[in-house]
Parts: C-alpha cells; structure tokens; sequence
C-alpha cells in the first residue's frame, strides 16, 4: 500500500495572494474608509454582463470585514456566482475570505479539499483582477461642450 503524502501549506504563497487581494481591493474600493460599498459592471467573453457589489459589514479599528456579490445585469445568470465575505486586514494590508456561500471558518474538518482555502483564495484574486480589466462604472458621464 502507498502512503498518502501529509499536505503542507505553502503559507508565503497563501499570505502573497492574500496581499494581492488587499491591493486590488483598494484598486477597486478605494473609498473603503469612508463609503458603504461600491457597485461595478463587467462584462464577459460574450453580450450578457454582471454587476460586481462590494459592501461594507462591519468596520473596526484595525479591520474591515465586507461582503462581494456578483449579479447577472439581466438577473438570468448564466453562471450562478458564489457570495463570499472577506475580512480585510488593514494594518498589514491583507485581505482574506472568511466565508464563501454559507461555509464559515475553513478548518480542515470541514473542508472538502486540504487546501481548499488557498483555492477560495485565488479564487477571489481571479475574480478581482478580472473586475479590474472588465470592469466599468455604471454613472453616467456627463460632457461638457
């Protein structure tokens, strides 16, 4: 019989997505201080979009803890997205998933993969990076002549 090989979290590599996460959330909320969230379009690969909400749950003095909602524009997803709430960090400028769908607290136990955190963790990076290279302000421009 072989032996199943003990998982070993990468920790730097999980901290440095964290890190990422922190930056690309300012990128896309930078007005986290002071607002209450923030409402962004993507689009996709094809005509349908999404609106991306970013909403503030709670606010300490060295924490923030939000939560990300992505909606088809026409309320017909094609993709069904999962909701996810984060935790920012902002005294070492990280940002984490502390809860996707209704999954609270990844401790191994519960988890249906050993790195399963790291997953929703790059998951979120993936998401964000693609808000920043899709996303679009859903205000109207006003021209002046």
């Amino acid at each position: 019989m072989s032996k199943r090989r003990k998982y070993i979290p990468d920790l730097v590599a999980d901290m440095a997505e964290c890190d990422a996460n922190y930056m690309r959330l300012h990128r896309l909320f930078p007005d986290m201080a002071s607002e209450e969230g923030v409402t962004f379009g993507i689009m996709g690969k094809m005509d349908s979009g999404a609106l991306v909400t970013i909403r503030i749950i709670e606010r300490c003095p060295y924490t923030t803890k939000l939560s990300v909602k992505v909606d088809s524009d026409e309320g017909k997803p094609f993709i069904r997205w999962p909701s996810l709430t984060l935790r920012v960090y902002h005294d070492v400028k990280s940002a984490e998933v502390v809860e996707f769908e209704r999954h609270r607290n990844f401790l191994n136990r519960h988890q249906f993969m050993p790195d399963e955190k790291s997953q929703i963790n790059r998951f979120l990076g993936e998401l964000l990076s693609f808000c920043l290279a899709q996303g679009h302000s859903l205000a109207e421009v006003e021209l002046s002549s």
